[in-house]
């Protein structure tokens, strides 16, 4: 916690407030914070409540006109602010995010940069993402919470983080954000992201999790983003149902697999309401169980992300 918010006050262009939002620890995180940085550092306390509800306790009780993001366990370089602030002026228009490459610390494997990951290279030193919901439903999009700068204003439009989510409720964000402004740019790593594997992540246990509340999360999740007047009858509506027949397939190979049949069966009438026959998907799901068991059989690989 304290090398993050070293982190910021470090920048370059000073950030004029600060504030930590203690989702409930139990370790005194409050009272330390409190102790070192004193009236620097605003810290506002709540019951737990999972980290959408952290973020938008510090947006709502947030004085300025733009807001930044930072995990506890990530840190900012000096001149991150400073760049995005430069990359704002050049490329003008009416732009309300701004985001930047990531650098990952702590595990070797993950020696790309967020930018080189995404396949996001080539640009230039400052610029505008064109189709930012494109790049979101695809599952490339090259910005991380941590490197976003984004009008206070805009967020609260889309109204913040949705606290119903367990999993990708920045990617929820993200999205909606894209139908209400403008993402532009600046492609340097500004950011060092933690990726220790033997650091609490809390977050890789709901992805690996073959339980109810990860494809409950994502139904709702794709559910809600085809129900949007942006997405319906839109270049986006076919790709989001895709990924929402996706979620389907897995929860419903899970819940066989835990011998629950009649939800199992629930989650079918679902696929079949996407427009999906039953023959198709009974084929379907005997395809990718017979492909998981050749992956299975063949050496171990690196994975990306979370699998369905």
């Amino acid at each position: 916690m304290t090398r993050a918010i070293d982190s910021v006050q470090k920048q370059t262009v000073p950030v004029e407030e600060i504030i930590v939002v203690d989702d409930g620890s139990t370790d005194g995180t409050a009272e330390l914070v409190r102790k070192q940085y004193g009236t620097t550092v605003r810290v506002l306390t709540q019951e737990n409540r999972g980290v959408s509800a952290a973020r938008n306790h510090g947006i709502q009780e947030a004085c300025g006109d733009w807001i930044a993001f930072l995990d506890s366990d990530d840190v900012w370089l000096p001149r991150k602010v400073e760049r995005q602030i430069e990359a704002l002026s050049l490329v003008g228009g009416d732009l309300g995010v701004c985001f930047t490459d990531n650098v990952f610390d702590g595990d070797p494997s993950m020696d790309l940069t967020m930018f080189q990951e995404k396949g996001f290279v080539g640009v230039p030193k400052f610029g505008t993402l064109q189709d930012a919901a494109q790049y979101i439903v695809s599952g490339r999009e090259p910005f991380f919470t941590s490197s976003l700068l984004v009008r206070r204003s805009i967020v609260n439009e889309v109204s913040g983080f949705d606290e119903t989510l367990v999993i990708g409720e920045d990617t929820d964000l993200f999205f909606r954000l894209s139908f209400r402004t403008a993402f532009c740019f600046a492609a340097e790593p500004l950011v060092r992201i933690d990726r220790t594997p033997s650091r609490p992540f809390i977050l890789c246990d709901v992805c690996s999790d073959r339980g109810d509340r990860k494809y409950d999360s994502l139904e709702r999740w794709y559910s809600k983003w085809l129900s949007m007047p942006e997405v319906v009858g839109t270049k986006y509506e076919e790709p989001v149902r895709e990924l929402l027949r996706l979620v389907y397939y897995s929860s419903i190979e899970a819940k066989i697999h835990d011998f629950r049949i009649k939800p199992a069966l629930n989650r079918i009438a679902k696929l079949k309401a996407l427009g999906t026959g039953y023959s198709s998907i009974l084929a379907n799901l005997f395809w990718r169980k017979l492909e998981k068991s050749r992956t299975s059989s063949n050496s171990p690989r690196r994975k990306v992300g979370w699998e369905w």
